[in-house]
Order: C-alpha cells, then structure tokens, then sequence
C-alpha cells in the first residue's frame, strides 16, 4: 500500500519530468518549481527544501566554471588544439583522433559542454582546412566529451552521485574511484568513436565549415539562401520612407526585409545603424527573407521603392570593414529563447542577422520573432570591429577564432593550479569543494582571469538547476520511495547474479539520462540504485560509480546532454543522426560500464 507522501512525490515527479522533456520552462525554472513543491507540500521543511544551495556539490561546480574559464583565457586548450592540427596534417583520421582525444582530456577537468564549446571552433577550422566537412567531426568532438567525463570527479553528475554516497554511506567517491572503474569504458568508447563513428557520419556543408576570415565565401551565401537574395531598390522622390529612420521604417518587422547596406551619393555604407535617416535617392542593398519575391513586390508598392535589375554578387557583404560571421549560442548564454527583437539584437550588437540555420536548413524570413534555441548557428553581417568584440562575449561561440586576446603569460600558472587541484582531489581527504574552491581562488589571484570574468563564467542556470535538485534525494529516501521503486525492480531480478544486478540498474540510468539529463538521472535515480545494490549483494559504492558513469552515455538524442546540442547546428545534424550514431556506443558503453564496475570495484579503497 503506497503512502500518501510517496503518491505525492510521484505526482511531484512525473511533473518534473514532463516539464524537463516538453521544454516548456527552462529546467532552472522547474528545479525551482520543484523546491517549491516539496516544501509547500510537507514532505520537505522549508531549510531541507532549499538545503541544495549550500551542498559542497554545487561550491564545486561554481569553483569548476572558474577554474575552466582560466584555462581558457589564458589559451590552454587553444594551443594543444592548434598543435593537434598540425600534427594531423591532411590525414582526416588523425583530425578526428586528435580532436576527439583533446575533447575527451580537457573534459577531465572541466566541464564537458564547456570542454566541447572550446575545441569546436578548432575542429571547424581544421576540417574546413584539409576539405572534410564538419559533420563528420563535431558528433565525436561531443561523445569525446561525454567520454571524458567519464573518468573524472568533476562532472556534475559524479559530483551528485559522491554526495549521495557521502550522504548515505559515510565516505563520498574519489577521482582515483571514478578513474580506476571509468577508465576502461571511457578508452573503449573513444576507440569506437575514432574508428567507427566519424566514418558513417553523413557528409553535410552546414553552418561553420567555409567560414573566412575577411573573405566571403559563395558557398557560405548559397548554403543560407543569400546567392539569390540580395537585391537593390531605390527611394524615390514621393516614398514615405524618406526621412524615415530605419529603425523605425518597418522594413523588417512587417515586411521581412533586412538593410544590410545603403548606397548613398556613390559610397556604400554597410551594416548602417538603426538610427539611420533615409534619403531620397538612397540604394537600399536588402537581404529578402524568403518568400522574398512576395514581401519585395509588397514593399515596394506601397513604400513607392524601385527594384534595381542589376544583379548583387553576395561579395559585397564583405567590401570594407565589414564581413558575414558564423556565431552559435554558447552553454553559458542567457539568451536562449528570447526573440531578436526583445534582445534589440541590431542595437546592442551592432551587428544584423541575416539568416538561422537550424536542423539542417536556413531560416531567413520572420528572424526579429524567431525565438533562439540552444543549437543554433547564426549568420551575423557588421564590421569587423563589432565581431571582435563579440568573440569575447561569453553569450556567444564565435565559429573562428583568430585576434582574440589571451593571457598566455598566465598559461603556466593556470596548468600548474588544474594539475594541483586533480592531485590534491586524488591524494588528500579535503573535499572537492575545498579543493577546487582554492583552486578558483588561486585562478584569479595569480592574474588568470579577473573577478569580473569569474562570475561570467559561471552557469548560473546550471548551479540553480543542479540546487534546486539535489533536496529531491531526501524527499526519495525519507518518503520511502526509494524502498518502493527498489522493491518493484528487485521483484523482477530476484536471485539474479550481481552481474545483471548492475547490467539492469546501469541500463536503466543510461535510459533515462536520454530524455532527463544526467543531473536529474543521478539525483532520482541514484538514491534507488543505491538502496537496491546491498539486496543484490553489491557495494552501494560500486552501484554508485555505474550509476554516475551510465549518465555520461547520453549519445542517442541531441537533448540528452548539451554538448550535443551544442554541435546540432553547426554539424547540420537532424535527431536522427545521433540517434544511428549513438546507439551502437550507447550499447557498447552499458556493456562496458557493467564489466568495468564488477572487475574494478574489489580493488577500490573501502
């Protein structure tokens, strides 16, 4: 007989869930929602309910964004992977191999979205280099980074599981655990991905690939629809556009029409200001949102505007001191779901969108009332000085990456604190709050980065998540639901070897990691495997350790794990191909993780 706290918690649940796969509020939100509801409903007391916020787990994760925005401002990571893309030379394989290991290395010290944001526009670079195209290489950059992060302490949802066991067992999970039992999987699925993987990637041409430095490419028009695109129409005399500036002419919001440059008394201005005053005379150069044809014959009817029937070659997007770049929305950006026109793009930027590419395909009409989703790849036109100034905003991934400043004098000092902070994590009793708290705070005062630059690199909608999270494994213990979903799942493996003990309870993490993240598998989940593993005569800490691993096989959705996200855009990827992709790996890595934890675990610390 269910009690009515554990029918509340369900309910509570099977909420959470729904909200989290629907995507109808951001998951920060509904953890906050959740914290919430387990106070307001009695199952929790107000000081449990948002206990999260002061959980050493969440000091870590704080302390683990910091020390990675460190090492990236002081072009760690950059200088391995230019040296990796020489040493790959035209050989695809090697690229792929030495991209995807970079991936995977840098994911043992920070986290894997963001370890994957930092070798993209690499690997972009690289592959656009020697001819391959993007889409062959940026699925593994992302399994590199779920991989990596297998053998590590500093994942989030290592974190989460460490804590559980501290909490329940007295001792939490070390880095040397996560690296003796995560080691195997890890190689093994890295080998898979460099061998097999990449090679039955399909071969797309999508945002990133023919990107140029102050230099269009006509691929790069043609693949987001601008070859035919771009027309001139003359004001004239009676239009109601004169005087008119062009922030307030309407010609995008009703008419789809983007201004990406004004001929006027034989100068060309491109990228003008919102604030810009037409002229009787003037040429507007337009970029028609499709169908173009229809909104063009509209305008140009009522705003009495004259087409010009001499063709514009898309090169002239780049004469001067302006140019097209290629921009995606990074793991940190707060942007997401919000529209051009509430952000006030063109003004805060000063730079115009000519079009989105998004699940294989340009969007290039109603762009100001697009919302922003996490994997979009943007086509962004203004001068070159704007561009360089957004390659340091930490809302945006720039798909290039030359002129960007770095302190490289820091690079040493920031090498030594990472490596002080994974030898300290093996070799001394301090948490790893303590440990890679300092480590943040040496970051900053050696000159590495700034407090400034400390607080931007925070994912502050991870940290709430992940806070709002956590006091969900006290309601699961306390309430008893933990014992009640054990008892269902034992009643089906009763008298089963701890072999398939922890093949059933591993398989079931990686399931559900693909359609809830592995923060909320680890904290829903965890708790249950871990009162499940002394029934089935194993070790809650070898339990532990599967459970945590499982949630890094997130490889067969794009919403599985950000990082897959990440490179939906810029691959050109549609869900299924990571679906055909991950699935073998997702197979291989249960079988794996299952074997690793059962060979491994006598030897761990007790």
């Amino acid at each position: 007989m269910l009690s009515l706290s554990v029918v509340w918690l369900l309910v509570i649940l099977v909420l959470m869930a729904g909200l989290l796969v629907s995507g109808v509020l951001r998951p920060d939100l509904a953890a906050l929602i959740l914290v919430l509801g387990l106070s307001f409903s009695g199952l929790l007391s107000p000081q449990e309910a948002f206990s999260g916020f002061s959980r050493s787990a969440v000091i870590a994760l704080i302390a683990l964004f910091i020390l990675t925005a460190g090492l990236n401002r002081t072009g760690v990571s950059r200088i391995l992977g230019e040296r990796l893309g020489q040493w790959s030379g035209d050989s695809p394989l090697r690229l792929v191999a030495g991209m995807t290991l970079l991936t995977a290395l840098l994911s043992l010290a920070m986290n894997s979205v963001t370890a994957a944001a930092v070798v993209m526009p690499l690997a972009v670079q690289s592959a656009r280099r020697i001819g391959l195209a993007p889409s062959r290489i940026l699925i593994p950059i992302a399994y590199g980074a779920l991989l990596g992060g297998m053998p590590t302490l500093f994942t989030t949802a290592n974190l989460l599981i460490s804590g559980l066991l501290r909490e329940s067992q007295g001792r939490s999970l070390t880095m040397l655990d996560f690296f003796v039992v995560g080691f195997f999987p890890a190689l093994l699925g890295l080998v898979w991905v460099i061998l097999i993987t990449w090679r039955d990637l399909p071969e797309r041409s999508p945002a990133g690939q023919l990107m140029r430095l102050h230099r269009l490419n006509r691929e790069l028009a043609e693949l987001y629809g601008l070859k035919d695109g771009l027309v001139e129409l003359l004001i004239e005399p009676a239009s109601p556009l004169a005087s008119v500036s062009l922030e307030k002419s309407e010609l995008a919001s009703r008419y789809h029409l983007t201004v990406v440059g004004i001929r006027r008394g034989g100068r060309l201005i491109l990228s003008p200001a919102g604030s810009e005053v037409f002229q009787p005379g003037d040429v507007l150069l337009v970029a028609a949102g499709s169908p173009g044809e229809a909104n063009l014959e509209e305008a140009a009817r009522i705003l009495k505007l004259r087409r010009l029937p001499r063709p514009v070659a898309p090169e002239i997007l780049e004469a001067g001191e302006a140019g097209l770049i290629e921009i995606l929305l990074s793991p940190h950006t707060t942007l997401m779901g919000k529209t051009l026109r509430e952000l006030r793009f063109r003004e805060r930027y000063g730079l115009q969108i000519l079009a989105i590419w998004r699940e294989g395909r340009p969007i290039r009409a109603g762009l100001a009332d697009e919302r922003l989703r996490f994997g979009d790849a943007l086509l962004a036109h203004g001068p070159w000085e704007r561009i360089r100034i957004l390659q340091d905003d930490p809302e945006f991934i720039v798909l290039q990456t030359n002129g960007e400043p770095l302190r490289t004098s820091r690079r040493i000092p920031a090498i030594g604190i990472m490596l002080g902070v994974i030898l300290a994590s093996i070799l001394t009793s301090r948490s790893v709050a303590e440990v890679t708290m300092a480590g943040a705070v040496l970051m900053i005062l050696v000159g590495c980065l700034t407090m400034e630059e400390a607080y931007r690199a925070i994912e502050w909608p991870t940290v709430f998540m992940v806070a709002g999270l956590l006091p969900l494994s006290i309601a699961v213990s306390r309430t008893g639901t933990a014992e009640w979903l054990g008892e269902m799942l034992l009643h089906w493996i009763d008298g089963a070897s701890p072999w398939v003990g922890v093949l059933v309870l591993t398989g079931v993490a990686a399931a559900l990691t693909q359609v809830l993240s592995a923060s909320v598998t680890a904290v829903v989940w965890g708790p249950i495997a871990l009162r499940a593993a002394p029934i089935l005569g194993i070790p809650p800490q070898w339990m532990g350790l599967a459970v945590a691993l499982a949630t890094s096989a997130a490889f067969l959705t794009p919403m599985a794990h950000p990082a897959n996200a990440l490179v939906m855009g810029a691959g050109g990827y549609r869900p299924k191909d990571f679906f055909k992709a991950g699935l073998p790996l997702w197979v291989l890595s249960i079988g794996a993780i299952t074997v690793s934890t059962v060979w491994f675990g006598p030897w761990l610390p007790h």
